[in-house]
């Protein structure tokens, strides 16, 4: 769980986030893992339509309330990321909702693989 929440903490300092949440999580699971029905590009891009970046580099990596619970409350990465695609409260979820994204088969896709 280490390495991905590492990966999500670059991505939040590349994209000047003044915190990490769901979606750099998300995007993280991306990068690392990838998945055959939305790419690390195509969800990054999104990311930035949808919250924008800032023009100040964060000189703290924070997570959010939701983020920090989902990663203490999960044994592996893939608990947490099935914990991130189950609750509407997650910004990752509701970017992959307002891009209309089939949420279930995201879902369903990630149980099934092997990692």
């Amino acid at each position: 769980m280490e390495e991905i929440c590492l990966i999500a903490e670059s991505e939040m300092l590349a994209l000047r986030h003044p915190y990490v949440g769901t979606e750099h999580f998300f995007l993280a699971y991306l990068k690392k893992y990838g998945n055959e029905y939305i790419n690390y590009e195509e969800f990054k891009k999104y990311m930035v339509e949808i919250i924008g970046s800032s023009y100040k580099e964060s000189e703290y990596i924070l997570y959010t309330p939701l983020l920090r619970k989902i990663v203490n409350e999960s044994k592996n990465e893939k608990e947490a990321i099935l914990k991130i695609l189950s609750d509407d409260d997650a910004i990752a979820y509701n970017i992959l909702l307002s891009k209309n994204y089939d949420i279930e088969t995201i879902y369903l896709n990630i149980l099934n693989s092997m990692y």
